[in-house]
């Protein structure tokens, strides 16, 4: 069973104006399915093959006279020797005006080498798209997707979904394999996943001996999704130094395992020196180190808040990857500790954004904005995301979006 992915027709269309297409994510996202449905008669090459990871390493001109274009090659991190080589075919093919649209398609799963790689190789011949597990509306076919989410008002319904189904989802997690075989349990297949990531993944590149301190660590870090990372905090409680924190933090976001939400701040280049957020892209990834075991243990949890904000966001994160898109989303915090949880940039306004587990939000959430109408920075259409049954205006410039429905 194929569950068609949204990136299916981007993909294609890329395919026409650019001669490299790539496509990143985690382990097990679908990314060679995605890729070899989206074209079924495009040969086909994987280097989790030993000799033929060989050849692309040490003779990369001989691997690729061996795999002509059009060509799929997956895992190619495993050796980017062969992207200089990729670089002079397409080069040469558009010196002799010969179109080279969509000759080499490649999947990955990041890490360090990898995309410093394709920058010096590829740069403006190549696509670059990211490919996360299963949205909302890639699961159920019948969600419902708002027609501009950002700044138009909510379009008014009511739908019968229930807190219940919203964390099913959480719960089950987003990779395509949960969801086209119901037989799998989920805590064996989350056990397998994490063995697999720390073996393949985590251990090759920073030769971490102790991977039983590594697994603690992305404990602490699910019970810290949707809140401020604090690397003192979890260095003092792993025994480790906050540098060795900061690393294991950057490999988890370069593997597309977290997602790191910067603080909004008007001066762009002060950004980045901020603290951000941190989110489990995957929310069943973050029940397993938790040992939610339920949907009645998560939304008993004192987490079950933590996890539908992570989750919305790793919705909203996708809404924007799949069409090709930066998430251009920030938070925004106050001297004084008040939030909003995410602010879209876009058109020189802010729109803000709140993400409550409730049914009925409080009007005076967005007090915190005060601050910036001080400022004089131009604010758009308010979205309070929530359990609510109904999609309907709060006020003439706030919104209610039920999380219910969201696809």
């Amino acid at each position: 069973m194929y569950i068609k992915r949204q990136l299916e027709e981007i993909l294609k269309k890329a395919s026409k104006g650019f001669p490299v297409v790539m496509v990143t994510g985690p382990r097990q996202a679908g990314k060679t399915t995605l890729m070899r449905r989206s074209d079924p008669k495009r040969l086909f090459v994987t280097l989790d093959d030993l000799e033929i990871r060989r050849l692309a390493k040490n003779d990369p001109k001989t691997f690729l006279e061996r795999f002509p274009p059009p060509v799929l090659i997956d895992e190619f991190q495993y050796a980017p020797e062969i992207l200089p080589y990729i670089k002079i075919r397409v080069d040469e093919k558009t010196t002799r005006l010969v179109k080279a649209g969509g000759d080499y398609w490649l999947t990955g799963s990041q890490n360090f080498s990898m995309m410093e790689g394709v920058q010096e190789s590829l740069a403006g011949r190549v696509a670059i798209f990211n490919l996360l597990g299963l949205s909302r509306k890639e699961i159920e076919k019948d969600a419902v997707l708002a027609k501009d989410f950002i700044s138009e008002p909510a379009s008014s319904f009511e739908t019968k979904k229930s807190i219940n189904d919203i964390f099913k989802i959480i719960l089950r997690g987003d990779k395509p394999e949960l969801w086209v075989n119901f037989s799998l349990n989920k805590e064996i297949y989350y056990r397998s996943y994490v063995q697999t990531y720390l073996e393949r993944d985590v251990v090759s590149q920073l030769k971490i001996k102790d991977i039983g301190l590594f697994e603690k660590f992305m404990r602490l870090l699910a019970a810290r999704t949707g809140q401020i990372l604090n690397f003192s905090s979890l260095s003092a409680e792993l025994g480790v130094s906050p540098p060795t924190v900061k690393l294991w933090v950057t490999i988890l976001e370069r593997s597309f395992q977290i997602f790191l939400l910067p603080a909004y701040y008007g001066n762009i280049g002060k950004r980045a020196l901020k603290t951000p957020k941190v989110y489990f892209l995957d929310t069943g990834l973050a029940c397993y180190f938790l040992k939610v075991g339920s949907v009645q243990d998560a939304l008993s949890s004192y987490l079950a808040g933590n996890l539908f904000e992570s989750w919305v966001v790793s919705e909203i994160v996708k809404s924007y990857w799949f069409k090709g898109r930066m998430a251009n989303i920030y938070f925004w915090r106050t001297k004084d500790g008040r939030e909003i949880d995410l602010i879209y940039e876009t058109a020189g306004k802010l729109y803000p954004v709140e993400i409550k587990l409730t049914a009925s939000p409080r009007k005076d959430l967005f007090t915190p904005l005060e601050n910036l109408a001080a400022k004089k920075i131009p604010i758009g259409r308010k979205k309070i995301i929530c359990t609510s049954k109904y999609n309907l205006p709060l006020d003439k410039n706030t919104d209610i979006v039920s999380a219910l429905a969201i696809g």
